[in-house]
């Protein structure tokens, strides 16, 4: 199989839906003889923060020399970007030779009468495979969706279980409240297996403590972090255990994402595993993850967040208040029909005066005509685009004629390739 090829079957297996369940995963794994046992796993699942914390955790686990795998979706930029061993992305031939031996396993189970493994089945067996072979000291292994049932949670003895800030989102698979949700996320947490997290709203941190307490698991929080700075474009804080933290990723929720991140390695030291503090700050400084808060362009400012649901909305309104306070501000935005964009609005619109609306490119897409109509409905000055590049061509033509203008684009992960893709033709 060639890398082509392997495209073509990866995306030939999009047609199988996305379904919940172990079952299809057990047996695809089984075909490959079981080798994500061979592993050290640190498992990460919540609703936001999970992609930075792995990323604030590959770079301090990379300064300190360890080999380490890190698998996270939905990729961004490039469908290879969720398989990366120290920050590099899968290659080619690498890819093309690991999906041969997925889809071999695949032929393997149709054969026998079995359902055919989904997109994200194939993409989390390949992760495991490349992970083995290349020989990682440990894995960093995001969830899909939820936790109980997502793929990954075939794992039975994670290092530790992570379990970032959970809010609502994906409401039509993991369910309507938020007690229901925090019950799927809790699916990670493994017997005798250390759970970690961050400060959590009190219906989620209740049913965390209760299954961590039915699983024998020991509870670990992370500090709140309530005073930062931002000082020569990065956020500074005391953190109470290791001094001084200094962060390149200057969106505000990276404050609780690193604390949470150095809390997991307070664990992994416990375990064993050997770093200095300053290899820790050192890590955390380094650590750059695209599309969360990213500034792409300095003069005119030019802020991209795959912002998505109402608790990030609330972060990025934050992040902007005290990163660009006094910038007039233009946006593009662009959501997925099934995510709360009406509440979204509700946060962010106040801080913008005029929205540029896209359709992604995305089956479960909003049209942008559709959005439109909601802007305006809500007062502020709205315009359909009909594609990405002409809303970053017109956006762009308006904030370049003033130095207070900036222009942010949110909504959705999805797009934000088209984004950088764009400004190419503006710069």
């Amino acid at each position: 199989m060639n890398y082509q090829e392997a495209v073509t079957f990866h995306e030939k297996t999009k047609q199988y839906g996305s379904i919940l369940g172990l079952d299809s995963i057990k047996n695809l794994m089984h075909e490959l003889n079981d080798i994500w046992k061979e592993l050290k796993i640190v498992h990460i699942a919540g609703t936001n923060g999970k992609g930075s914390v792995c990323c604030f955790l590959s770079s301090v686990l990379q300064e300190a020399g360890y080999c380490v795998g890190q698998f996270n979706s939905p990729a961004v930029f490039d469908f290879r970007e969720v398989y990366r061993i120290n920050g590099e992305m899968i290659n080619e031939k690498e890819y093309a030779e690991c999906m041969e031996e997925v889809e071999k396993a695949c032929q393997y189970l149709t054969e026998k009468g079995l359902t055919h493994p989904t997109v994200f089945e194939v993409e989390t067996a390949l992760a495991f495979l490349w992970f083995y072979q290349k020989k990682c000291d440990i894995v960093l292994l995001e969830t899909g969706m939820g936790g109980s049932t997502d793929a990954t949670n075939l794992i039975e003895q994670p290092l530790c279980s992570v379990l970032t800030s959970v809010s609502m989102d994906h409401m039509e698979f993991l369910g309507d409240s938020l007690e229901e949700i925090a019950k799927v996320k809790a699916g990670i947490i493994k017997e005798n297996r250390p759970l970690i997290t961050t400060k959590q709203k009190e219906v989620v941190e209740n049913v965390f403590r209760q299954t961590a307490e039915e699983k024998h698991a020991k509870y670990f929080q992370s500090p709140e972090i309530a005073t930062y700075k931002i000082e020569n474009e990065q956020l500074i804080y005391e953190h109470p255990m290791i001094g001084e933290v200094q962060l390149s990723m200057c969106g505000s929720y990276q404050v609780q994402n690193s604390a949470l991140a150095v809390e997991v390695l307070q664990v992994l030291r416990g375990m064993g595993y050997k770093f200095e503090d300053k290899a820790i700050l050192n890590g955390l400084k380094k650590a750059v993850w695209q599309g969360r808060f990213e500034c792409i362009h300095k003069n005119p400012f030019f802020v991209i967040d795959g912002a998505h649901n109402t608790d990030a909305a609330e972060q990025l309104k934050k992040s902007l208040l005290e990163n660009f306070p006094d910038k007039r501000k233009i946006g593009i935005m662009g959501v997925m029909a099934d995510k709360p964009y009406k509440e979204m609005l509700n946060v962010l619109l106040p801080m913008f005066d005029k929205i540029y609306t896209v359709t992604p490119d995305n089956p479960r897409s909003l049209s942008a005509e559709k959005l439109a109509e909601v802007v305006y409905r809500r007062g502020t000055e709205a315009f359909a685009a009909a594609t990405v590049q002409e809303a970053v061509a017109l956006a762009w033509k308006e904030i370049e004629m003033d130095e207070k203008n900036m222009l942010v684009v949110f909504g959705s992960l999805y797009y934000l390739e088209e984004v950088k893709a764009a400004l190419k033709g503006c710069v």
